[in-house]
């Protein structure tokens, strides 16, 4: 299995290596069974996030994760637009580390591009646990 991973970091510090991005990106391709994988990781802020959500998707808010499907067939291609700044204050508001919420929120936008859904309360469940289970995988392998 090939997996490429580009990191790009916009506006604000980042809390995370691009070897870290990288390796939460293989163990979810790895798990979900994906033949490989080509994903591009843009870190950015509020301004950058809202512009893209109101642009593409229609809505003028700031969120935390936006994923783009280029390709699925094959393998996933993608880019997870990644709000740095939104997960800082998810990370306190859930009493967490930046870092578990910016794995959390790579975890969440590669399972959208892996065909997860969340609109329907029995698809958020069954996402949610996918979801944490990577989480906590990830967290466990990324602190040794």
């Amino acid at each position: 299995m090939t997996v490429e991973v580009a990191v790009f970091y916009g506006n604000g510090r980042p809390r995370m290596p691009k070897r870290t991005i990288a390796d939460i990106v293989a163990t979810v391709l790895r798990g979900e069974k994906a033949k490989g994988g080509k994903i591009s990781c843009i870190l950015v802020g509020d301004a950058a996030i809202r512009k893209i959500n109101t642009k593409y998707l229609g809505h003028r808010s700031v969120t935390d994760v936006i994923s783009f499907p280029i390709e699925t067939r094959p393998f996933p291609e993608a880019e997870l637009y990644v709000n740095v700044q939104q997960a800082r204050r998810q990370a306190r508001a859930y009493r967490v580390s930046v870092r578990n919420e910016l794995t959390r929120l790579l975890v969440h936008g590669l399972l959208h591009v892996l065909g997860y859904d969340d609109k329907r309360t029995n698809q958020r469940k069954k996402m949610f646990e996918v979801q944490e289970r990577y989480v906590r995988l990830c967290m466990r392998k990324t602190s040794r």
